[in-house]
């Protein structure tokens, strides 16, 4: 019988917030995958939480950050065929990835092709990134009536959004934070947009303000815009 193949969210980088689901599965299943291996941000988190992990065998899954889509297709097929040759020997796979599995995740591109070939599934809930970040910066994400937009930040799609109703999520902006720092400061924003940098990290930064930050950030930041 082939194995089942796991999309497990760890959370954000406090391993305190990895849940116990993933956590008996992270220890149940005799492989464990993740971007980069044991080197991987996700690897990491989850080993703070159950060092025993550390003596599992662990894929390293090579999904480089472009945009070139025939290098991210070709990529993900390698991966998939990592993962599967392991499901075909009748093992499960704990495929680690940042936050939940569901929002903005690259094992969903793996998830995708393991399904394909027929292959059984699941995906386990994370703590996402916003939502800790919120909960680091005390602050409330919905009220009422006021919708929440979710919004890759370095994307085009995000512009038209920021003059909606109700308060956005800027992920993903990596190295077009200044563009976007410019941006949210023309639509006099700056000052109705909190900054979290590394939540639950080494490092982590908390701005109340967009004003307080610098024209750089890692690839680990949430901005969360208000209404003005």
């Amino acid at each position: 019988m082939a194995g089942i193949l796991y999309s497990i969210g760890v959370g954000p980088g406090d391993p305190e917030l990895l849940t116990r689901k993933a956590e008996r599965l992270i220890r149940s299943c005799p492989v464990l995958a993740a971007p980069g291996g044991r080197d991987s941000t996700s690897f990491r988190i989850a080993v703070q939480a159950i060092p025993e992990i550390a003596e599992k065998p662990c894929l390293s899954l090579h999904l480089p950050m472009t945009r070139d889509q025939q290098v991210l297709k070709e990529s993900h097929r390698v991966a998939a065929e990592q993962v599967a040759e392991t499901l075909k020997s009748g093992q499960d796979v704990a495929l680690l990835t940042l936050g939940d599995p569901s929002i903005y995740s690259t094992c969903i591109y793996i998830q995708n092709q393991i399904q394909a070939m027929g292959f059984s599934y699941q995906m386990v809930a994370g703590v996402p990134s916003f939502c800790a970040a919120a909960a680091a910066l005390g602050e409330s994400l919905t009220e009422a009536d006021k919708p929440l937009r979710i919004l890759p930040a370095s994307y085009p799609c995000a512009e038209p959004e920021l003059d909606a109703p109700g308060v956005k999520i800027l992920m993903k902006s990596g190295k077009q934070f200044a563009n976007v720092k410019r941006l949210l400061t023309e639509k006099g924003l700056s000052e109705h947009t909190s900054v979290v940098q590394n939540c639950g990290m080494p490092g982590e930064a908390l701005y109340p303000t967009l004003s307080q930050t610098g024209d750089t950030a890692g690839y680990f930041s949430i901005l969360i815009v208000k209404d003005p």
